[in-house]
């Protein structure tokens, strides 16, 4: 993940006072108080538009706002991005700002075809932590639609297929005089579209997508690739707990199966 620079001509630096948020979005108790206990300070950092990077007119996509979020805690309660995000109608890129270090947090927003005046959020991607003095400028990209994909791009996780090797001694062998079922191992575990658990921003392992794809197809299948790989830890786990052999072979060659799947669509 890159941690950009925007440039001075794209500054907005405006404050946003919480208590405007809630009112606009009339934000309830519970999480009136996330703000007061999480969030110290939210910036409208900067506003990317043909304008403001000197770039191509767009006709698919004006703006793309960059939100600052000074942090309390490192563990920023998911609510708060997402309350903010469908506030605003325009795509935004958060920063969360804790001790010095930067995580970039968002998901791709788009109009809803059904209703031109509502949008659709996708699921809510993150950086590692970055450190601020190391930003980079901004890539040579023609349009704001294009610069807006690579910035979502940057925060998709890359799974490789380590992970999912599989090879026949997945499969136990028969106990013998020297081996008790019991006492058989299986393989060590590995390591939707607001609702989404703290968990899921944590920073993952990387896919290699085609670079052919849309973003659309690009967040379906890496979304595939995560479920799948959730399918292969639950099952592996079923694995290394099932004292019983007959049993453990069945949920072996249901794994292996997971497995082969998972690399034919990793690979795909």
């Amino acid at each position: 993940m890159i941690l950009y620079q925007y440039p001075q001509s794209a500054a907005v630096d405006r404050s946003i006072p919480k208590n405007k948020l809630y009112e606009q979005g009339a934000a309830n108790s519970k999480l009136k108080q996330k703000f007061i206990d999480e969030v110290a300070k939210i910036t409208w950092a900067y506003k990317l538009s043909a304008g403001s990077l000197n770039i191509q007119t767009d006709t698919l996509l004006q703006e793309v706002q960059i939100f600052r979020i000074v942090a309390r805690t490192a563990d920023i309660d998911l609510s708060i991005i997402k309350y903010i995000d469908k506030l605003i109608p325009t795509p935004v890129i958060f920063e969360v700002v804790y001790n010095d270090r930067i995580k970039v947090i968002a998901t791709y927003k788009r109009v809803s075809q059904a209703d031109k005046t509502k949008v659709v959020l996708n699921k809510y991607y993150s950086s590692q932590w970055l450190a601020d003095d190391q930003r980079k400028p901004l890539p040579l990209i023609l349009n704001l639609t294009d610069l807006y994909t690579h910035l979502i791009e940057q925060l998709l996780p890359v799974i490789t297929n380590d992970a999912v090797t599989d090879t026949l001694t997945d499969t136990p062998k028969p106990p013998s005089q020297h081996i008790k079922p019991e006492t058989i191992e299986g393989d060590t575990p590995s390591t939707e579209v607001s609702n989404v658990a703290k968990a899921e921003l944590k920073p993952t392992a990387t896919v290699s997508i085609s670079t052919k794809m849309g973003i659309e197809d690009k967040l379906k299948h890496v979304q595939q690739v995560e479920s799948l790989t959730k399918q292969v830890e639950q099952l592996q786990k079923k694995v290394n707990k099932e004292p019983q052999f007959n049993r453990k072979v069945e949920l072996n060659m249901r794994l292996h199966k997971l497995k082969n799947e998972l690399n034919q669509l990793i690979n795909k």
